[in-house]
């Protein structure tokens, strides 16, 4: 699915290879929404394991890297299925609960006849740029204030 790194066992995505082949674009976010919600998918997964990044580090798990937000946020605004998935994030305690969450993501959008139903939709807005409820600090204090 995503570049492999040394230490982290991709096996469990290998099963989404030629989905994600067909529709991640070499670049940008592609110009129909299935392209859309793949690259946002792959982004938020291959940053977790990649970097350590999470897409709403307000809770309990600190991403330290990248803000994810925005690939978040377009999911759960145009993409309603997605919204009781990624939610799971406000109780995820550690790193295998936000796995869980990222798989549960996997293996529900990154799905033959769902992509093909997404893929006759225009582009929607821009992955990179969707602001929403899922948020990133850089810096935070002890109680998730930011500094």
């Amino acid at each position: 699915m995503m570049q492999k790194c040394d230490g982290v066992n991709w096996s469990y995505y290998d099963k989404f290879n030629k989905l994600v082949d067909k529709y991640l674009p070499s670049q940008g976010e592609g110009e129909n929404m299935a392209t859309q919600l793949v690259t946002a998918i792959n982004k938020i997964i291959y940053k977790w394991y990649n970097d350590g990044d999470v897409y709403d580090n307000t809770h309990m798990l600190e991403g330290w890297c990248n803000d994810l937000s925005s690939y978040a946020n377009w999911l759960y605004k145009n993409i309603p299925e997605s919204q009781f998935i990624l939610d799971q994030i406000v109780v995820a305690q550690n790193g295998d609960n936000y796995e869980t969450i990222l798989k549960s993501l996997a293996d529900k959008f990154l799905d033959n006849d769902l992509l093909k139903e997404y893929e006759n939709k225009p582009k929607l807005g821009s992955i990179y740029d969707c602001d929403g409820k899922y948020k990133f600090y850089e810096y935070r204090s002890e109680y998730g204030e930011e500094m």
